[in-house]
């Protein structure tokens, strides 16, 4: 990817368009493509703050955190964050190497055939394994791989949502993104915490990660979702990432698809946030 002086970002971002948006998807910006050099980027602006220590901290946490996922396996594009001043507040800006959008991993879940579809799935719960053999136990790091997070090139799998970063307990990033939300202050003030550990425990449990992947296939592809359920269970009895216990209790799980709760859905639906309604499933009995 081409660097870039903050100057150059700077003026850049003066004469962008940001209404050109190539994504509704985004919870914390509205990412958009520019041609630059002859490349395709993409730039992420992110809800001003008037807290500079903690931009400070967010930028240095974020290119420890790509390290960290690098080094457990997990394919990231090339990705650079960047701060500027606006109207006396501080936007810290993410520009990213673009993926076309034949490339992205939901476009290709929605259009997928059932094996290919197996497929897809599977590069992600690998990911799921790398992330959790990879990475030391001491460490608190959290781990996001849902299907708007990825892209696949040239048969790899590339994980591109850095933000938050998450190289930290999840406490502390629970107060991240309510501070960086782009939503109204009063809506930050009536979400009770659990609201938040309801859309961060995916991020620090397999379990939680490997059901919200599941869920989010079968939301997408609802007349697929029993095969979607069948190859996840065969695929888990297989894993080496969980217990029998873990294992069973999963399977269980599994026999129809994992729902959002209430609870996120009223927060989503407060906040704007694009998504999959739950879906309506004829059980059948899938333990293998």
């Amino acid at each position: 990817m081409v660097t870039l002086t903050q100057y150059q970002i700077d003026k850049l971002l003066l004469m962008l368009e940001p209404e050109k948006n190539c994504s509704d998807l985004g919870f914390f910006s509205k990412p958009f493509r520019i041609s630059y050099s002859g490349e395709e980027l993409v730039v992420k602006l992110y809800h001003p703050v008037r807290d500079l220590s903690l931009v400070s901290s967010i930028i240095e946490n974020h290119d420890l955190y790509m390290a960290a996922l690098t080094a457990t396996g997990i394919k990231i594009p090339q990705t650079a964050i960047k701060c500027r001043q606006l109207k006396g507040k501080q936007q810290l800006i993410i520009i990213q190497e673009a993926f076309h959008e034949k490339e992205l991993m939901r476009k290709l879940v929605k259009e997928a055939s059932v094996d290919r579809l197996e497929t897809l799935c599977r590069l992600i719960f690998d990911d799921i394994l790398k992330f959790w053999t990879g990475k030391s136990p001491s460490l608190n790091m959290g781990f996001h791989p849902t299907l708007r997070n990825y892209a696949v090139r040239n048969s790899e799998l590339y994980y591109f949502d850095t933000f938050p970063p998450m190289l930290m307990e999840q406490r502390e990033l629970n107060r991240i993104m309510v501070t960086m939300a782009p939503f109204r202050t009063l809506i930050k003030y009536i979400l009770p915490s659990r609201a938040i550990n309801i859309v961060s425990d995916e991020y620090y449990a397999p379990d939680k990660m490997f059901s919200g992947v599941v869920g989010s296939c079968c939301r997408l592809r609802p007349e697929a979702a029993h095969q979607i359920l069948s190859f996840s269970i065969r695929y888990l009895e297989n894993s080496l990432l969980f217990s029998g216990k873990e294992k069973g209790r999963l399977t269980r799980l599994l026999q129809k698809p994992p729902d959002l709760s209430k609870l996120w859905l009223s927060v989503r639906k407060l906040t704007g946030n694009i998504g999959e309604p739950n879906i309506v499933f004829k059980a059948r009995h899938l333990l293998l």
